[in-house]
């Protein structure tokens, strides 16, 4: 149970980051995905699903943060940008109380994107929050212990093996739309869903597009057809 100094520690944690939040926001240091991104990951896949809806649903980001920061540092690999991949525990994870009793040492380990612009810039792409960030104003934020550097050699050596072992076949993985696209779209306006509410609708978007270009409708209809056939349904 969290003691009343780690229950103020953690207060005092979250009103920092919120009024942090809300001035990068407005001055322009921390910025929701922008179409150019989100263009990019169009033609990226996992699971037969494009990381451009995978990465705006905070349902299948948030707490993944392994995997999605992988899945978004691709987008990357072929710029003339350096990127890396940066393993640190976080003051969101480590001072909050739901985890603080934890035996878990990397109970507050967390996994974010680096991203050095030509120009020098160091850019911060956290997925779980779904928002990039200045690196100055990230590490005041979330006072990162890093324990851990996966270089743009890494990953890519890592991309390439696992595309080994596990091929991408968008024509034979895109019948898992018919599961996982209606689950997306049930999340559609939740309070944490950023990307699918507040007038934003960018999460719908992606789904639409990602529909037309799978003939998502086709799709539904032959699995309909094979549930008959096989006597599944009537």
């Amino acid at each position: 149970m969290a003691t009343r100094l780690q229950k103020m520690k953690w207060k005092l944690h979250t009103y920092k980051t919120k009024q942090l939040l809300i001035w990068g926001l407005k001055n322009g240091y921390i910025a929701p995905y922008d179409d150019a991104l989100i263009e990019r990951l169009r033609n990226i896949y996992e699971g037969g699903i494009p990381a451009s809806i995978i990465l705006l649903s905070d349902t299948m980001s948030n707490g993944h943060c392994y995997d999605r920061a992988l899945l978004l540092s691709r987008a990357f690999l072929e710029e003339d940008d350096d990127v890396q991949l940066v393993y640190a525990t976080i003051d969101s994870l480590r001072l909050n109380p739901q985890y603080t009793d934890s035996d878990n040492p990397l109970v507050a380990d967390h996994c974010i994107v680096e991203r050095i612009a030509k120009n020098g810039q160091h850019i911060i792409y956290d997925t779980s929050s779904g928002l990039i960030y200045d690196k100055n104003l990230y590490w005041l934020m979330e006072n990162p212990k890093v324990r851990h550097i996966n270089n743009k050699q890494a990953i890519r050596k890592f991309v390439k093996s696992d595309e080994c072992y596990h091929p991408e076949n968008l024509e034979r993985d895109k019948y898992v739309s018919h599961l996982l696209l209606p689950m997306i779209e049930l999340c559609y306006g939740r309070p944490t869903e950023m990307y699918s509410s507040l007038g934003i609708e960018l999460l719908q978007r992606e789904v639409e597009h990602f529909k037309k270009v799978i003939d998502y409708d086709a799709i539904c209809q032959e699995i309909e057809e094979d549930k008959k056939r096989m006597g599944l349904k009537k």
